[in-house]
């Protein structure tokens, strides 16, 4: 796992859990893994993130505990086979 990543996702999660708006490349970086598909929730999430709105409890946990945590385990491009 990169450590670049592992920082960033820790920025996002840290800033949702005190409630403050993600903006500039914390924000980008939120945005890049938000699946920006049909589906209602997602869709919702990406919404309140871009105009810095909390989300809600069940949001958070999705996009937080599902979303960033497969973003963090996921291999890198740089680690070795």
């Amino acid at each position: 796992m990169s450590n670049s990543i592992s920082a960033q996702c820790g920025h996002v999660k840290r800033r949702l859990r005190t409630g403050e708006p993600l903006t500039g490349k914390v924000l980008q970086f939120a945005l890049s893994h938000v699946d920006q598909s049909a589906d209602p929730l997602l869709m919702g999430i990406t919404k309140k993130l871009n105009a810095g709105e909390p989300l809600s409890e069940y949001e958070y946990h999705v996009f937080v505990e599902v979303i960033l945590l497969h973003v963090r385990l996921a291999p890198s491009e740089t680690d070795p086979q």
